[in-house]
């Protein structure tokens, strides 16, 4: 059996994404939040096999660069 050695997503720099934001103490409740992908796709390159990749999100509200792998974003609109 062969595996993959890159996990296909298909998002980049530009794109809209919306994502999960937990405000503090209030773990369990969560607001969507937008913001826009200002980097390449970008793969762990310390572990022996790099499985996970991840983008530079800028979010709008917080004016903050956040890192994020697929699970946690969706996208809104392509660039």
């Amino acid at each position: 059996m062969t595996l993959p050695n890159r996990f296909l997503w298909e998002i980049k720099k530009g794109d809209l994404v919306k994502l999960k934001d937990y405000s503090t103490g209030h773990e369990d409740k969560f607001v969507y939040i937008k913001g826009v992908v200002i980097s390449e796709i970008k793969y762990c390159e310390n572990q022996q096999v790099p499985m996970w990749p991840s983008v530079d999100v800028y979010v709008f509200c917080t004016g903050a660069v956040r890192n994020c792998m697929p699970g946690s974003l969706e996208i809104i609109s392509n660039s």
